[in-house]
């Protein structure tokens, strides 16, 4: 697979992002139109599994990379400074929610009213394709005897819909770049490796196996230093949607702009692809992404 660097402009790499020179393209014309940007709300542990938030929900934001450059991080720059008089700041959501560190100045009433009509401004004015897998982790370990990877099981659902909107959206032989924070050497040696047997079809899960053999797709790891603006619309996506799942109520006005955004959210093992409501506009695909293994399926791992 054929790699490089994403960018020598800091609106996509970050203030502080480093990126090894792997082998160049052969042109620059193979380069595509979109960056992904991958998050995740909760963790994969099955044993325990965490009461209070028993789901991982994986997150991939696909973005033109020339909206992406002279929109979106331009405009969350901008946001930061507005409000923190800077924009070396990183938007956690739970940092938020918790209002500490930084975000301490949100316990004013009048500032977190301001900041989130600001900040929900930002995300629904940004131009971004979301599709999201959420794995309920109790349901998957009561389903299954020898349950699936959480993660493993999240990043091929949102990966066959990022091969059907790279089709849609004429990006065959144009490699796309998925960018996953970094979480060291050895975690992230371990997550390149199995991302590339996922598109080498390498351990099918199931007997539905997707061809992405005309959409190069390179994963890179940057670490969370590097401020990247795509990661922290992710992260402030994960949650709400993780919630949603479960809860239709749940963080109601973020998931009104969030939702005509969503043109693919899975729901494993229980309700499988669910669909916005129908007031909401939204390229929204159907079909399904895979036939769900039944429980004795020769395909769980042992």
């Amino acid at each position: 697979m054929n790699r490089f660097i994403v960018s020598q402009n800091s609106g996509i790499q970050g203030p502080t992002s480093t990126c090894t020179d792997f082998e160049s393209l052969d042109s620059r014309s193979t380069i595509g139109d979109y960056v992904v940007f991958v998050d995740e709300s909760g963790d994969a542990n099955l044993d325990p599994i965490d009461p209070r938030f028993p789901m991982l929900n994986l997150v991939f934001c696909l973005i033109r990379k020339d909206h992406y450059i002279d929109f979106v991080v331009p405009q969350l720059h901008q946001l930061k400074i507005d409000f923190f008089g800077h924009a070396d700041l990183i938007l956690h959501e739970s940092e938020m929610r918790r209002q500490t560190g930084a975000f301490a100045i949100l316990a004013d009433g009048d500032v977190y009213s301001r900041w989130m009509r600001e900040l929900l401004a930002w995300i629904e004015q940004t131009d971004v394709a979301v599709i999201s897998a959420c794995i309920d982790k109790i349901a998957l370990t009561r389903r299954y005897a020898h349950p699936f990877d959480p993660y493993d099981l999240a990043i091929r659902f949102c990966l066959e819909r990022t091969r059907q909107f790279l089709a849609a959206n004429n990006q065959s032989q144009r490699l796309t770049q998925v960018i996953f924070e970094s979480r060291g050497k050895r975690h992230d040696r371990a997550a390149g490796l199995e991302f590339d047997q996922i598109l080498k079809q390498a351990n099918p899960l199931g007997h539905h196996l997707p061809d992405f053999s005309q959409f190069p797709l390179d994963p890179l790891f940057i670490p969370k230093r590097a401020n990247l603006a795509g990661h922290q619309l992710c992260d402030l996506l994960a949650r709400p949607l993780a919630k949603w799942s479960f809860n239709a109520s749940s963080h109601r006005r973020p998931m009104q702009i969030i939702q005509p955004k969503l043109i693919a959210h899975k729901v494993f093992p229980q309700t499988g692809w669910r669909r916005p409501h129908r007031s909401h506009k939204s390229s929204y695909w159907p079909g399904n992404t895979r036939l769900n293994p039944p429980a004795n399926s020769s395909h769980a791992p042992r």
